[in-house]
């Protein structure tokens, strides 16, 4: 594990915010001044570089990687121990659900594996995710999920998913990844739904149990084809037939 001395960053970037926002420029974003302070007294003396070092555990050779949309490190975010990050080089492992970081290669260029616990939410390559933890409801709803669709009234999860595969050729063994069929999640009035079937959906919104069916009926083929896109299309099309509702989705 490496660990920084951690600074208030808050407190001192508030203070810095509103000696700007005294001098009229009050519209600038906050995330540009979190950068600011830590490029000033160096990351490493931040909560960031708290994780335990990450060593690869399979072999790969091709693209078939357990790593979402690429085996390189991808630009992003994070919001780790109650605090955000930006302009960070990071990697999520889908089949272990994990998110690596790229150390800054002045301070050795070494990946970090960070404490799924202390994490609440990243962007990847400009995809959103949330750590959803429902023990409680539903054992089986935790871990990385990506925020799909955001409307007034629920917010659509997606669970990416690998399966391991070990392969031998003349020299070696070898591993690859082949995605599994994805896990839907509807935050909805507070809780979290798994989406597997109609019936759930139709269970959530009964009233809509017409237009749902015609739904499914006119989109059979998508729903074979492309289930993503289905469930996608579906969930806008329920989202615009609700009446406008807050939001319950974590921000």
């Amino acid at each position: 594990m490496i660990k920084g001395q951690a600074l208030f960053r808050p407190l001192v970037v508030l203070f810095l915010l509103g000696q700007v926002t005294l001098y009229g420029q009050s519209q600038l974003n906050h995330g540009r001044y979190y950068n600011w302070f830590d490029e000033q007294i160096g990351r490493e003396n931040t909560g960031l570089y708290e994780g335990i070092l990450y060593k690869e555990q399979f072999r790969t050779i091709n693209q078939n990687t357990p790593y979402f949309s690429s085996p390189d490190f991808l630009k992003g975010s994070v919001w780790y121990k109650g605090q955000p990050y930006g302009e960070l080089a990071l990697k999520y492992n889908v089949f272990l659900d994990q998110l690596l970081i790229k150390v800054e290669d002045r301070l050795g260029g070494t990946t970090l594996q960070l404490f799924r616990e202390q994490l609440s939410r990243f962007t990847i390559d400009g995809h959103r995710f949330l750590n959803v933890w429902d023990s409680e409801a539903n054992p089986g709803i935790n871990g990385f999920y990506e925020v799909t669709l955001q409307t007034p009234s629920f917010t659509l999860l997606t669970k990416h998913r690998k399966k391991l595969f070990d392969r031998k050729d003349r020299s070696s063994l070898y591993y690859e990844f082949l995605p599994l069929p994805k896990e839907y999640v509807l935050q909805y009035q507070g809780k979290f739904h798994l989406i597997s079937s109609k019936r759930d959906v139709t269970d959530l919104f009964p009233e809509l149990q017409d237009p749902i069916n015609a739904f499914y009926n006119r989109a059979r083929a998508q729903r074979r084809t492309d289930p993503q896109a289905f469930t996608f299309a579906l969930f806008q099309r329920i989202g615009s037939l609700l009446p406008l509702q807050k939001s319950n989705a974590r921000p």
